[in-house]
């Protein structure tokens, strides 16, 4: 078993083949236990011949990996992942590259009817009849030396992918569905380079929606203090300042240590490291709090049944078509089109992703019908769906 490169000539060696290539494959190693952003700790690469690929390890604690890693966003170079959100949310965050021309080996199973967030031991035992050795995965992949077990273990992960990922992108094309697996790989690549400002964090708190005035001003301007701590510092933002606690700060507004140590949960050595900052930011946040919050008005009664039955009909159309429902619409997306449909201007449609592309023509327009009365939606005993779509009927 070679050894890992530490030497940042060496990998920007492997980066030229991988460009030269015009593809790889590519997974991390990291840890992410008592830190905000995972901390890398290896770099795994295969390029080439998929039956026998070129195969590399980079120690990014000892040999600068970004002239791999920039290839990842060089849209001329095809990258094949598993499980791609955790790696392209650390590329976003460690080393601020956004994914191009992004694969990801899970999605394309689930397109291909081999089960939603296939485990990669699972798909390459169901590709190619291998059984992986899966007893390295917990160990501490900060410490040095690495054993043989660990980068055996680790390679394996791009080994076998670079021999998996020929045959889904066989069977995709065979299916029609290649398309679509790129489609959303673009949108996880999008999502995963984005990062919610600062400013914007307080929606994330639980029980954000039940502020007002003052109190929502303190909490926003409290929620952006944590989340620039956190990241300076990586630790998570929970062990900072909890976010019940953060909500009954915003509600109390305290003026001083004495009344923000009396704030249940809000531990002595917070106060002790952080307590100025947390007064300041209360004390400004009330000053300015956000104007007109927009909040979504409860759906009426009819509208909410109306939601259960059309994510019943995504879930029909998604079983018939062998994907996961959650690739076709969300939940909330499908009560944000009933929200539109009772409360919205029908002069255009929402921009939803389930009225577009293919999502559109497998279940968006199968929705639309419905709501606007040109359809019901019947039992159907004898479908594996249970349920069938009548054209010429009384629908919403």
């Amino acid at each position: 078993m070679s050894e890992p490169i530490t030497d940042s000539a060496r990998a920007r060696q492997v980066g030229d083949a991988v460009r030269r290539a015009g593809a790889f494959c590519l997974d991390f190693e990291f840890v992410s236990e008592s830190r905000y952003v995972p901390e890398l700790c290896l770099v795994q690469v295969a390029w080439g011949d998929p039956g026998a690929p070129n195969l590399a390890a980079i120690d990014p604690l000892a040999a600068d990996p970004r002239p791999v890693l920039e290839a990842v966003a060089d849209p001329a170079v095809e990258t094949i992942f598993h499980a791609a959100q955790a790696d392209l949310a650390l590329l976003a965050q460690r080393f601020d590259l956004a994914g191009r021309n992004v694969y990801d080996s899970q999605i394309a199973a689930a397109f291909l009817g081999l089960g939603d967030q296939i485990g990669y031991a699972g798909l390459v035992s169901s590709l190619l009849g291998v059984t992986l050795d899966k007893g390295a995965q917990f160990t501490d992949w900060c410490r040095r030396p690495l054993s043989e077990e660990q980068l055996r273990y680790a390679l394996d992960d791009v080994r076998y992918l670079a021999a998996a990922w020929p045959e889904l992108r066989r069977r995709l094309e065979e299916a029609g569905r290649l398309a679509w697996v790129e489609e959303e790989a673009e949108r996880l690549a999008a999502s995963a380079a984005s990062r919610t400002p600062p400013e914007e964090m307080y929606r994330r708190v639980k029980g954000w929606n039940r502020l007002r005035g003052r109190a929502l001003g303190a909490l926003q301007a409290l929620a952006a203090w944590r989340e620039r701590l956190a990241l300076e510092e990586n630790r998570p933002p929970s062990w900072i300042l909890q976010d019940r606690s953060m909500i009954e700060v915003a509600r109390r507004l305290p003026s001083d240590e004495r009344e923000l140590r009396a704030i249940r949960g809000v531990k002595g050595g917070t106060v002790h490291h952080h307590g100025a900052e947390i007064l300041r930011a209360v004390r400004d946040g009330s000053r300015t709090a956000p104007a007109g919050e927009a909040r979504d008005r409860p759906l009426p009664d009819r509208a909410r049944s109306w939601s259960v039955l059309l994510a019943g009909l995504v879930t029909a159309r998604s079983k018939e078509a062998g994907i996961a429902p959650r690739f076709v619409a969300t939940r909330d997306e499908v009560e944000a089109l009933v929200r539109w449909w009772v409360e919205g201007d029908r002069s255009g449609e929402p921009p939803l992703p389930v009225l577009s592309g293919w999502r559109r023509a497998l279940a968006g327009e199968a929705l639309l019908g419905w709501l606007q009365g040109e359809t019901s939606i019947a039992i159907d005993e004898a479908s594996d769906a249970g349920i069938r779509l009548a054209a010429g009927e009384e629908g919403a």
